[in-house]
């Protein structure tokens, strides 16, 4: 089968490539040991000889039509117009052309030749797609024609995409050198962002939010918040929240409050689920000072979870009263004690921290109801959500 192939192969001639999955593919055949290379309509593809079942020479369609215009005379328009056809049948594109130009060298005025070579009738005239496009007073910008206008407005946005770019990039390196040991090396780099327009500062300053540099952080908290850039609210509830430096927890709560945007409550509920009592608190007290009426529900809700926590806080003690009954305790450690008969049980330090974290919570959640609602039903979250039922039924 191998010299089979080979002798094929030398001819270099046009084949059908019969694969042994029974598939046929036409084409011209080049050997590459292992495998051949079938080219085809300007493109190839490589199969492993072990996949080829047979090889049977032909010619290729641009053999043919080689073959179709060598019997050809130059000026033989009807010749000529039907080998064009043939052409476009067979996808020959290239080859069409050729031919409809023999056709115009023999009748210039041929219509069907002229449209088919690419031409175009202004007035009297033939003229080619570019002619017809300059006489139509177009320009050609980057491979497309368009007017002189969609030209100077497309440079225009490059430049600009240049320009932002540029300032991006002068932005970020200013940004760096806020926590650059050099008090004057800071304090230039603030002075050059000054003189930025703020809209172009707004993407790397929302990027600087999550720095690992504190300086930075500082710094474009308290840009945003100048700027009261609404895009930057969502990010900034998280780090009014859990960024890890207190001090920049209270910068960030108050550029909240510069930027006043409407939905800030509602982009702080979410955070009402976290397990961290104090990030609870502070969340709850940050949401109060927005007194958005539609989180209200969400703190009526927030407010029953904690009064279950407290619940179930009260009743781990009871359980633990019970079990100084049997002399046996386990603390909230895991550990088991064997008490002795008589003996008076301390109660968790750990345990009742957690508690009054949770009682603050309480009291912090009825706080922010008050304020938000302007009502007062304590801790009685049926009085609460009969009074939003009413309002909203």
């Amino acid at each position: 089968m191998t010299t089979i192939l080979l002798a094929f192969l030398a001819l270099g001639a046009a084949d059908e490539i019969e694969l042994q999955s029974g598939a046929v593919i036409e084409g011209r055949v080049q050997d590459l040991g292992d495998s051949i290379k079938v080219i085809r309509s300007g493109s190839s593809i490589v199969y492993p000889k072990y996949m080829i079942k047979r090889i049977t020479p032909k010619k290729t369609i641009e053999e043919i039509y080689e073959e179709k215009s060598k019997v050809l005379k130059e000026a033989d328009v009807p010749g000529r117009l039907e080998l064009a056809r043939w052409c476009l049948q067979q996808k020959l594109q290239k080859e069409a052309v050729v031919e409809f130009k023999k056709v115009i060298a023999a009748s210039p005025d041929h219509e069907e030749a002229r449209k088919g070579a690419g031409f175009a009738r202004i007035g009297d005239q033939w003229l080619t797609e570019d002619q017809a496009n300059e006489a139509k007073g177009l320009v050609k910008h980057k491979g497309r024609w368009m007017t002189p206008e969609e030209k100077n407005l497309d440079v225009a946005l490059e430049e600009q995409k240049e320009l932002d770019a540029a300032i991006l990039r002068e932005v970020q390196t200013c940004l760096e050198r806020l926590h650059a040991p050099d008090e004057k090396k800071r304090q230039e780099a603030i002075d050059r962002l000054s003189k930025i327009d703020d809209k172009q500062k707004v993407k790397p300053y929302l990027a600087g939010i999550t720095s690992s540099s504190r300086p930075t952080r500082k710094f474009v908290y308290e840009e945003l918040g100048r700027m009261k850039e609404a895009s930057a609210a969502r990010p900034l509830c998280r780090r009014a929240l859990w960024d890890e430096d207190e001090a920049l927890r209270t910068i960030a709560a108050k550029s909240l409050a510069d930027i006043s945007h409407p939905d800030t409550a509602l982009f702080l509920a979410p955070f009402l689920g976290e397990e961290s009592v104090s990030a609870r608190i502070r969340c709850v007290e940050l949401m109060a000072t927005f007194k958005d009426l539609r989180a209200a529900p969400v703190l009526v809700e927030a407010l029953a979870n904690c009064l279950a926590r407290i619940k179930a806080q009260d009743d781990n003690q009871g359980e633990e009263s019970t079990a100084l009954v049997n002399r046996t305790i386990v603390m909230a450690d895991g550990r088991t004690v064997i008490l002795p008969k008589i003996v008076r049980v301390k109660p968790d330090n750990r345990d009742k921290e957690h508690l009054a974290k949770l009682q603050n919570e309480k009291a912090t959640l009825i706080s922010a109801l008050r304020t938000t609602t302007g009502q007062d039903f304590g801790d009685e979250v049926p009085k609460w959500r009969a009074w939003l039922q009413k309002r909203n039924p």
